[in-house]
Order: C-alpha cells, then sequence, then structure tokens
C-alpha cells in the first residue's frame, strides 16, 4: 500500500515547478488543469520501475486522445533519465526531482515505483507500488473509468515473458 491511499488528498508539493527531460519546466498542478494525472515516482535502477514503465506508456498511448497526462518524477540525474526514457522509448514527460527528492518526501513514497492516479480535485483515485500484475490492470481500469473510455487489460497474454510481480 502506498503512503497516500486511494481518496487522499494529494501534498501541496505538486506545485513544485521540476525540470523536464526536455529542459522545459512544469508541475503536477500545472498538469492537473488539463485533466487527470498518472504520477509515477521512480528510480530508473529499481526493476519494478523498469517494468512497470512500458505499461504506463501503453497507457499514455491508449488514452493519446483524452485528457489524461502521464508523467515520470525521477529520483536521478537528467542524464540518467534522458538515458533511462530513451531505452524504454518513453514518450510522456519525466520531471526530475534533483537530489533532496521533494515530491518523493512530500508523497511520503515508501518504495519505487510509486504510482498514483489523481484527479482533477486533487484527491488520488488509484494508488499502487511496486509491479503486481493485478494492481497493474485495476491501474488501466481506474484510468479507463476516469477518462470514459472502454476497459482493456493492460497486461495481456502478450506480456508472458514480464513476471507476474516485482517488489519495488
Amino acid at each position: 500500500m502506498a503512503a497516500l491511499e486511494t481518496g487522499s488528498r494529494v501534498p501541496d508539493a505538486i506545485d513544485l515547478s521540476l525540470e523536464t527531460t526536455t529542459d522545459t519546466t512544469t508541475s503536477i498542478a500545472d498538469a492537473l488543469a488539463n485533466g487527470p494525472v498518472l504520477v509515477s515516482l521512480y528510480k530508473s535502477s529499481c526493476q519494478a520501475s523498469k517494468t512497470m514503465f512500458p505499461f504506463l506508456q501503453r497507457l499514455h498511448q491508449r488514452h493519446a486522445d483524452s485528457p489524461l497526462t502521464v508523467l515520470g518524477v525521477s529520483q536521478d540525474s537528467p542524464n540518467i533519465t534522458r538515458s533511462f526514457a530513451r531505452r524504454g522509448g518513453i514518450t510522456f514527460p519525466i520531471l526530475v526531482e534533483g537530489d533532496d527528492y521533494p515530491l518523493s518526501k512530500a508523497f511520503d513514497i515508501m518504495s519505487t515505483p510509486t504510482v498514483y492516479l489523481i484527479k482533477v480535485d486533487g484527491t488520488i483515485a488509484y494508488e499502487t507500488m511496486g509491479f503486481f500484475k493485478d494492481p497493474v490492470n485495476g491501474l488501466g481500469d481506474a484510468v479507463a473509468e476516469l477518462v470514459g473510455a472502454e476497459k482493456a487489460p493492460l497486461y495481456t497474454d502478450q506480456d508472458s515473458d514480464v513476471p507476474a510481480f516485482v517488489p519495488g
């Protein structure tokens, strides 16, 4: 279970503007102004994070025509973060926290990745941490419900090479 649970309000730290891997700045609050936001706080050396990100990319592509914004929040340097995104084929924005980890601390995460689906009113619609097949599919369902799309599994039979569980 993540530190902040479904139904909780997100911390004020969502207003922090952080650099992205494309040398711009943005915040979770900026993204929420456009619709719901899916945020994954992660470390690139974490195997569960490496396993989760292709599924987040799948969600990003699946809901590209919806108001959903998918954001990564990296605990790594800008160079490592850019390399992680390039190797993983990640096309959604990734914020770089810096050495003080302000968002990770504000969200009081216990492990990486910790993923939150945030409604426009600032409440958490879904949360999960680590990598587990069933919660990943639950995340996909929660996103579909929030944006008014048809539910479809994220983790499918085509993902047979992906373990059903990777601890965070």
